[in-house]
C-alpha cells in the first residue's frame, strides 16, 4: 500500500510536468540554448583583427618596417592612415578604431643613433579583451622590430654576421608553453560557464516551479512525500539533460572531455542534489511563483561572478570568499571546466564535499519550512 502511494506520487508530479511546460522547457533548454547562442559568438575562439589607425610621421624605411609588421599581424586590421595625432586620438573616441599607433619624425633618427626610438601606442581601454590582445601584439612586434634593427646594424659597423649577431644581443628569449587551452581561445573558457549559469537555473525554475504549485493547489497530501518525490523526479530528470549537454559541448561546440563521463557525471549528480535541495528551501520561504522569481532572478550574476569562473577568487577578499562558499555554483563551475579541458581537477573531492554539505544543510532545512508553508496554506483555503 505504502508502494502505491508512492506510485501515485510519482504519477502525480509527472503530470504537472507534462501539464506545466515551462518545468521541461527550463530544465533541458537553457543550458543548450547558452551553449548554441554563446557558441555561436565565441566560434572564432580568438580575438583577431582589432581595427587599427595609423599616423606615420617618420616615412622612413625602419618606420615603413613597423607598418608593415602591423599589417601582417592578426591581431590587426589596420582601417586607415592618419595624418595628426589629434585624428588617432579622434578615432578611438569615436570606434573607428580601438588602438592607434603613432610613429614620431625622428623615429628612425633616434633608432639609429643610439636613443630609443618611441612608439606611441594608444587604445580605447573601455573594452580590456581588446586592450590586452593589441597591448601584447604591438610589444611583441616592436620588441622583434628592435632586435632585428639592433643586429643590422651592429653587423654593418662591426663586419659581423647579422644572425649571429641577433642571438647574441636577443641573449634571453621566452617560449611560451599555455597548458589546456593552447590557443587561448574564449569559446574554452567562457562557454561551459556559461553553460553551468544556465543549467543551474534550468533547476531552479523547474523546481521552484513546482515547489510553489503545492502553495498554490494546497491538499492534505504529506508534504514532506512530496517533496522527496520532487527531489528524485527531477533530480533523474536533470541528470538527463545534463548528459546532453556534455554531448552538444563535445560534439557539436567541439570542446573535447578529458576526464571520464564517470568523474564528471558524478561531480553533476552531487551538484544537481545540492542545488535542487537550496532551491527547494527558497522557494518554501516565498507564498507565490511570482515572489519567488522576484528573489532568485538575483541570484545569478553574483553567484557566477563570485564563483571565481572569470575573476580568481584568489584576489577576493575574505568576506568575499566566505559568501561565495555558500553558493552551489562555486563548487561546480571551475572543477567542470578543469575536467574538460585538462582531466582532473585539485578541487575535485572538496567540491563534492561541499556539494554535499550544502545539499544535507537544504534539504534539511526545507523539510521543516515546506510543511510549514503547506500546512499554512491549507489553512488559508479552509478559511476562505
Amino acid at each position: 500500500m505504502k508502494l502505491q502511494s508512492w506510485l501515485e506520487l510519482f504519477q502525480r508530479e509527472f503530470r504537472q510536468t507534462l501539464h506545466d511546460a515551462r518545468r521541461p522547457s527550463f530544465l533541458f533548454g537553457a543550458a543548450l540554448a547558452y551553449l548554441l547562442v554563446f557558441g555561436m559568438l565565441y566560434l572564432p575562439n580568438l580575438v583577431k583583427a582589432v581595427p587599427c589607425v595609423i599616423y606615420d610621421a617618420d616615412q622612413t624605411k625602419l618606420s615603413r618596417q613597423l607598418v608593415t609588421a602591423v599589417e601582417d599581424s592578426d591581431s590587426f586590421r589596420v582601417t586607415r592612415y592618419v595624418r595628426t595625432q589629434e585624428e588617432m586620438q579622434e578615432a578611438l573616441k569615436n570606434k573607428e578604431a580601438f588602438a592607434a599607433i603613432g610613429i614620431p619624425a625622428d623615429f628612425s633618427r633616434k633608432a639609429k643613433t643610439g636613443n630609443y626610438g618611441t612608439v606611441l601606442f594608444m587604445v580605447n581601454g573601455s573594452n580590456i579583451i581588446m586592450t590586452n590582445v593589441t597591448s601584447s601584439a604591438i610589444q611583441d612586434i616592436v620588441a622583434q622590430l628592435s632586435d632585428e634593427t639592433a643586429a643590422r646594424q651592429t653587423a654593418l659597423r662591426t663586419g659581423g654576421n647579422e644572425t649571429t649577431l641577433a642571438k647574441r644581443i636577443a641573449a634571453v628569449q621566452v617560449h611560451l608553453r599555455v597548458l589546456y587551452n593552447a590557443t587561448q581561445g574564449y569559446l574554452f573558457f567562457f562557454l561551459l560557464g556559461l553553460a553551468m549559469v544556465a543549467f543551474q537555473q534550468g533547476i531552479f525554475f523547474a523546481v521552484g516551479a513546482s515547489v510553489l504549485y503545492e502553495y498554490e493547489h494546497p491538499d492534505a497530501l504529506s508534504p514532506r512525500k512530496k517533496l522527496i518525490v520532487k527531489g528524485v523526479f527531477y533530480w533523474c530528470l536533470a541528470m538527463v539533460s545534463y548528459g546532453l549537454v556534455v554531448f552538444v559541448t563535445q560534439y557539436v561546440m567541439g570542446i573535447p572531455l578529458k576526464a571520464s563521463l564517470g568523474t564528471l557525471m558524478g561531480l553533476a549528480a552531487v551538484f544537481i542534489f545540492a542545488a535542487m535541495t537550496f532551491v527547494m528551501l527558497f522557494a518554501s520561504l516565498f507564498q507565490t511563483e511570482v515572489q519567488f522569481i522576484r528573489g532568485i532572478i538575483m541570484y545569478p550574476v553574483p553567484a557566477f561572478i563570485l564563483s571565481g569562473y572569470t575573476w580568481p577568487m584568489e584576489s577576493m577578499g575574505p568576506g568575499l570568499q566566505a559568501l561565495a562558499h555558500l553558493f552551489p555554483l562555486t563548487y561546480f563551475s571551475n572543477v567542470v571546466r578543469d575536467l574538460f579541458l585538462s582531466g582532473a581537477s585539485p578541487q575535485y573531492a572538496a567540491s563534492i564535499r561541499g556539494l554535499l554539505i550544502i545539499g544535507v544543510v537544504c534539504l534539511a532545512a526545507a523539510m521543516w519550512t515546506f510543511p510549514r508553508g503547506c500546512r499554512h496554506q491549507l489553512q488559508e483555503k479552509a478559511e476562505a
